[in-house]
C-alpha cells in the first residue's frame, strides 16, 4: 500500500457465489471471510506490485485469495471538515479458494487514508457495495469529537466503474442496530449533482441485510447482502466508535 497511508480497507466478493472478504488496518488490523455459507473472523496478508494487489484472507483452515486489478480511483482532498486525504479505488477482483476451487470474477475495492482519520473523531464509517465486476459504491462518514449526534457527521459517496467515476453531491447513510448496538440493516441514498430531489428516481438507493458481523476492539465489521436499484451485490460496513 502507499507508504504514507495511515490506514486502509480492502473488500471484495460475490453474493451469489457466497464468497468474499473484508480486511482493514486503521491502527488495529482485522478481517472477515465469507465462505461455506457463513461469515467468520479471519486474518489477512496483503501484497502489492506495480499493477495488482493480492490479499489472502484466512479463517480456520479456509483461505481465499483475491487478486485486485485497479480500474478507477477518486480522491477526496482534505478540507476543514475532512482533515485527511481519502482515496477510493474500484478494482476487478479474481477470487479463488486456496487449494482448489472455481475462480470468481467480481467487484473489489481498496480505500486509503493519507493521515489518521481517527484523530479527533468520535465515529468513522466506511461502506462499500459491489455491483457488476468493476463497479463499486463507496461511502464514508466521520463525526468529530464533540459532535452532536448523527446529524454532525460529514458523509461522502462515490460511484466507481471501470470507465467512469464521480462523487455524489449528497450522501445519506442510515443504519439499524440490534439491542447490543451492532448494525443489522443499512441504507444509502446517493444524490448526483443537479439531481431533482423531488423525484425518487434521481437518487441511487442501496439497502442491505446483515450476513454476519463481529466486534474487534473499537471496531465493528460486517458483510451485507445488498440491493442497489434492483442489482444484488455484496456490501461491507466498517464502523469505529471512540
Amino acid at each position: 500500500m502507499n507508504g504514507e497511508a495511515r490506514g486502509f480497507v480492502c473488500g471484495f466478493g460475490d453474493v451469489e457465489a457466497g464468497l468474499g472478504g473484508l480486511a482493514w488496518d486503521l491502527g488495529e488490523p482485522g478481517a472477515l471471510l465469507l465462505s461455506k455459507g457463513e461469515v467468520r473472523r479471519a486474518s489477512f496478508a496483503l501484497e502489492q506490485d506495480l499493477e495488482t494487489v493480492t490479499v489472502e484472507i484466512t479463517a480456520e483452515a479456509d483461505t481465499v485469495e483475491a487478486t485486485l486489478a485497479p480500474q478507477r480511483t477518486l480522491i477526496d482532498h482534505p478540507d476543514a471538515e475532512n482533515p485527511v486525504e481519502f482515496k477510493a479505488t474500484a478494482s476487478l477482483a479474481e477470487v479463488r479458494p486456496k487449494g482448489g476451487g472455481q475462480t470468481v470474477e467480481c467487484a473489489g475495492q481498496i480505500s486509503e487514508w493519507i493521515g489518521d482519520p481517527l484523530e479527533g473523531a468520535a465515529v468513522l464509517r466506511h461502506l462499500s457495495i459491489g455491483g457488476a465486476p468493476g463497479s463499486q459504491v463507496v461511502a464514508i462518514a466521520r463525526r468529530p469529537s464533540g459532535g452532536d449526534g448523527h446529524g454532525s457527521e460529514r458523509a461522502g459517496g462515490w460511484m466507481l466503474t471501470g470507465d467512469s467515476g464521480h462523487p455524489y453531491d449528497e450522501t445519506l447513510i442510515s443504519t439499524q442496530y440490534d439491542g447490543a448496538g451492532d448494525p443489522t440493516r443499512i441504507g444509502l441514498e446517493l444524490w448526483p449533482e443537479d439531481a431533482d430531489q423531488s423525484s425518487r428516481a434521481g437518487a441511487t438507493r442501496v439497502s442491505g441485510t446483515l450476513l454476519g458481523g463481529l466486534r474487534a476492539g473499537a471496531f465493528w465489521a460486517g458483510l451485507f447482502h445488498c440491493h442497489t436499484d434492483g442489482t444484488e451485490g455484496l456490501g461491507s460496513y466498517l464502523l469505529w466508535r471512540a
